[in-house]
């Protein structure tokens, strides 16, 4: 079960997630803000996503921790 770690922020952001729609996929990157950057940048490095099609990460009110989002239309498979 979690326990919030004394050092945590309360802090309220304005992010909320995408809503559902079948034929997207949903990418979602949670940790600390160059780990986030750099996941993003090797994802376009291999050509996977632009760098712009991800929300700039944005810090979820734990220490250190930022989240990132991504939506990505699903092509069937031929």
């Amino acid at each position: 079960m979690y326990q919030p770690n004394p050092g945590d922020l309360n802090v309220s952001t304005p992010f909320r997630l995408p809503t559902y729609q079948p034929d997207r996929l949903c990418h979602i990157l949670l940790g600390d803000y160059a780990a986030v950057v750099e996941a993003i940048n090797r994802m376009e490095l291999l050509r996977y996503c632009e760098r712009i099609a991800w929300l700039d990460p944005i810090p979820t009110g734990r220490n250190g921790e930022y989240i990132s989002v991504m939506t990505r239309r699903i092509t069937p498979s031929e």
